[in-house]
């Protein structure tokens, strides 16, 4: 039985279908301006991006579905997740229901509700191909969030306890714009059970059974783009050619 309610989780279903991605973001802040604010905001935005294969990063990922949660008449609270000394780094959800609290994190490729531990307990999941754990650490106010193949977990992020209004959840969102992360792509989709993670040139594949990494030339590169990931061919090159007018030399590392 599912723990959340059917929108909620038609919300989460609909987002699975879209990749991570940060290229709409690093052309967006190309452009002069930031649009990803409005674009999380406007109907019809998950629509449109399943016509041109375009998805987000976590802030406008968990936006949007907190928009859908709120119009099906539940309430939420908005985390942001921390990565070491990196504060901010990303967010998610608190959703309760029926006395259950649950993290809910599209922005992690992670479509199914985990369980929220108390009293310094942990909780395990395995959604394929990672297996997920989350711990309460109290003496720390937060929830940590391990994921990776089993045996091999590694630290991802801290949720903090406390959760932020929605004025602190935009200025978080604004300020990522000037994150380093911004300077090359990042995307990863999760299908059928296979994960896609690329980060710069390097393309990671993960099943069940273990992952593979290999660095991707020009040619090849353009091809997960668009091939791998699904995103509109012009979106790519017009954000490759802004990573490139910023590091001549990416190709060469």
């Amino acid at each position: 039985m599912d723990p959340l309610p059917a929108p909620v989780h038609a919300a989460l279903r609909g987002l699975s279908a879209l990749p991570y991605e940060n290229l709409s973001k690093i052309v967006a802040y190309g452009q002069g301006g930031n649009m990803e604010s409005t674009l999380g905001l406007a109907e019809g935005w998950l629509e449109r991006n399943r016509e041109t294969g375009a998805g987000g990063t976590c802030f406008s990922l968990t936006w949007w579905l907190a928009g859908r949660i709120r119009a099906a008449g539940y309430g939420y609270s908005l985390l942001m997740g921390d990565k070491g000394k990196s504060r901010n780094m990303h967010c998610g959800l608190r959703f309760k229901h029926e006395g259950r609290a649950w993290l809910l994190d599209p922005g992690y490729m992670i479509f199914d509700p985990l369980p929220l531990p108390e009293a310094g307990l942990s909780a395990d999941a395995w959604i394929p191909p990672n297996a997920l754990r989350i711990e309460d650490l109290p003496a720390l106010g937060v929830w940590r969030l391990w994921s990776g193949p089993r045996g091999a977990l590694k630290q991802r992020f801290d949720f903090r306890r406390q959760a932020v209004g929605e004025a602190e959840f935009f200025a978080h969102w604004e300020a990522s714009y000037a994150l380093p992360m911004m300077h090359y792509p990042v995307l990863n989709r999760v299908r059928d059970g296979v994960q896609y993670y690329l980060q710069k040139r390097s393309l990671l594949v993960r099943t069940a059974e273990g992952g593979e990494m290999r660095k991707l030339d020009p040619a090849q590169l353009q091809a997960a783009l668009t091939g791998t990931f699904g995103m509109p061919e012009d979106l790519a090159r017009e954000a490759m050619s802004l990573v490139l007018a910023r590091d001549p030399a990416f190709y060469s590392k």
